[in-house]
């Protein structure tokens, strides 16, 4: 199988200088146009989470459209105004979040849970921006890798936050059969990789309620065991899609800003999880820039 996979890794990169193109595998090894067979590349360290294996040896493979470039190189300063975590935060605001994922890797490691929800019981709480430094923090962990999914497919908003255009996302995949790994985006942080919700649809409660992607939330689970799969999910109180994709995870992150969300409203959106596994509520409070884990 690793034949197979480095001869998949090198047709991609061909793939980024032409159109389309048909590679032949030979035992799971490329050949020239001489004929002469050579070796092909490492496969990279912490690439997509997600990897094509459908590939038959000796089978020719016609390789799908790549829609985004493989590293994006993000607007740090961009960035920094919407209070993302860059390299360039300060100690006090990275601690924060280093904070929350070791609380986080305390909660769930023991019990392999590395697919988790993030969402909240109204828009505007801070559920994105948690999500993405969240994952942007256990990316930075020695020997973790992440995954950061947008699952808000009726406002999608992680492409907003990291200034990246979108063309394609998960609902393509759920639609239109699009491999993952050709929707995937590498945002130029290491060991990190971002899949985009896609254009705003209708009927993303059914959408997300699919076998498909219940098929594709375990074998994110299964086929990589050392990364965290973070989805940011929309609120609970105005659609029922969180309430659904909740059962598919393995605990979910409950974020609520301080002074703004009623008591009624939190207790409310808790009652909706009842069974389910919240790993912490994360009191989110914006005006001093801090996060706790509050249970």
């Amino acid at each position: 199988m690793s034949k197979l996979l480095k001869a998949v890794e090198k047709a991609r990169q061909n793939r980024m200088q032409r159109d389309e193109q048909v590679v032949e595998a030979h035992s799971g090894v490329p050949g020239d146009q001489a004929g002469t067979k050579v070796p092909p590349p490492a496969p990279e360290q912490g690439g997509d989470p997600i990897v094509d294996t459908a590939v038959a040896e000796g089978k020719a493979v016609s390789l799908p459209k790549k829609f985004y470039s493989d590293d994006i190189v993000l607007d740090e300063m961009g960035l920094a105004n919407s209070r993302i975590l860059t390299k360039h935060s300060s100690a006090s605001f990275t601690d924060i979040y280093n904070l929350l994922r070791t609380q986080i890797f305390h909660r769930t490691k023991r019990d392999n849970h590395n697919v988790l929800m993030v969402t909240s019981a109204m828009p505007g709480e801070g559920k994105t921006i948690t999500s993405i430094n969240l994952a942007i923090s256990i990316a930075r962990e020695v020997d973790q890798f992440a995954l950061l999914v947008d699952t808000d497919m009726r406002n999608p908003s992680i492409h907003k936050y990291l200034g990246i255009d979108v063309e394609k996302g998960l609902t393509d995949h759920l639609l239109h059969d699009i491999p993952v790994p050709d929707l995937l985006i590498k945002p130029g942080i290491n060991k990190l990789s971002f899949l985009p919700a896609g254009e705003p649809i209708k009927g993303s409660t059914e959408i997300l309620g699919s076998p498909k992607l219940q098929e594709l939330i375990t074998e994110m689970k299964e086929r990589y065991p050392d990364r965290y799969v973070v989805f940011d999910c929309p609120d609970l109180l105005h659609a029922p899609d969180a309430l659904v994709f909740s059962s598919y995870v393995d605990g979910i992150i409950f974020v609520v800003e301080a002074g703004k969300t009623s008591r009624e409203y939190v207790q409310k959106a808790l009652n909706l999880l009842e069974g389910r596994n919240i790993v912490g509520i994360v009191l989110n409070k914006t005006e001093k820039e801090s996060l706790n884990v509050v249970s």
